[in-house]
């Protein structure tokens, strides 16, 4: 084997490999990667703006007026706030009780919308 063709051969495999190496970096975006990932872009969350929705629509059946914790109104989430994000958000070390909804807990941005709301000081 000559030396001109041991040289083109080396340079067949260094140009793949660099080739490789640039073209494999396009697939690493997050959007690629997990293209059905929810996306919780919020930065804030409040009672009006996020919880009380995910609350009318997973907690108010079986937590809504006459019931205990009356879960319908800001006061009453405000009342039971510290229970309510721990059976959310920490739901597998929450000394409160089980998680909650019972059937399996809510959805990634649902549970990020509530530790906001704790993080932000349980704003109206």
């Amino acid at each position: 084997m000559s030396i001109k063709r041991i040289i083109f051969i080396f340079s067949l495999i260094i140009g793949a490999l660099t080739f490789g190496a640039f073209q494999s970096c396009y697939y690493d975006n997050e959007a690629y990667l997990y293209p059905d990932a929810p996306s919780c872009t919020d930065t804030t969350s409040t009672y009006n703006t996020h919880l009380k929705s995910i609350l009318d629509n997973q907690c108010v059946g079986c937590h809504g007026p006459g019931e205990n914790p009356d879960l319908s109104t800001y006061t009453g989430v405000f009342t039971y706030k510290e229970s309510v994000v721990c059976r959310v958000v920490d739901m597998n070390n929450c000394t409160s009780g089980g998680v909650m909804p019972p059937s399996g807990g809510m959805n990634v941005c649902d549970v990020a919308a509530f530790a906001l709301w704790q993080q932000n000081g349980y704003q109206e």
